[in-house]
């Protein structure tokens, strides 16, 4: 779904900075939690209560280290697991049709960003793989101390940026996600069915499809 700024932008009036979601818009294999939950013998549901308790939201705002986390994690639950899960079990898929679209984005003079909530680990496999290659820069939670749906998260990336809201571009696969950016001013695509969400931005940005 495509949503608009409320203020409209003229026919010729595309975005001028367009902010990427990662997992779940540009890669699958994002999720690691159920394999996490499967070696502790849990259940995915159990194990995300369990990361909450732990304060997880610590950790993709990079108040505290993976190593930190989980050390807390095994203080609150008593379970442990050998290695650095959150990199161990992290194996992302790219999907190339984003891919194309971010370089056609770029080749009609569009700025391209990430912006994504993310922990160290996840960030470093990322940049290993050369996931945020694409990107003219990436916008990372855990290095900018604020995670998605804070407004504060796009409020820094405009700042940095230098446009406002009206003039930027957000998509990812959380409607809360969407509808935080939406609400100040962006225009966004929620990122179910990949295709169409590529079909929605060729459309904010007048593209010919890939």
């Amino acid at each position: 779904m495509i949503r608009p700024p409320a203020a409209g932008l003229g026919a010729d009036q595309a975005p001028r900075l367009a902010i990427f979601d990662m997992g779940g818009v540009m890669v699958d294999g994002h999720d690691v939690a159920p394999t996490i939950a499967t070696a502790l013998g849990l259940d995915a549901a159990t194990f995300r209560r369990l990361l909450r308790e732990a304060g997880s939201d610590d950790l993709d705002t990079g108040r505290v280290s993976a190593a930190e986390f989980w050390e807390r994690f095994k203080a609150v639950t008593g379970l442990e697991l050998a290695g650095e899960p959150w990199g161990d079990h992290f194996h992302p898929r790219r999907r190339p049709g984003m891919y194309d679209l971010v370089e056609r984005l770029k080749a009609a003079g569009v700025r391209v960003v990430a912006g994504t909530n993310t922990s160290g680990p996840h960030y470093r496999v990322h940049l290993d793989g050369g996931d945020y290659a694409v990107f003219d820069h990436v916008y990372a939670s855990h290095i900018l101390g604020v995670a998605k749906p804070d407004p504060q998260f796009w409020l820094r990336i405009l700042d940095a940026e230098g446009v406002g809201g009206e003039q930027a571009f957000f998509i990812d696969d959380l409607a809360e996600n969407v509808g935080a950016a939406a609400r100040l001013g962006l225009t966004t695509v929620t990122c179910g069915d990949p295709a169409a969400a590529i079909a929605g931005v060729e459309a904010v940005f007048g593209l010919a499809p890939g």
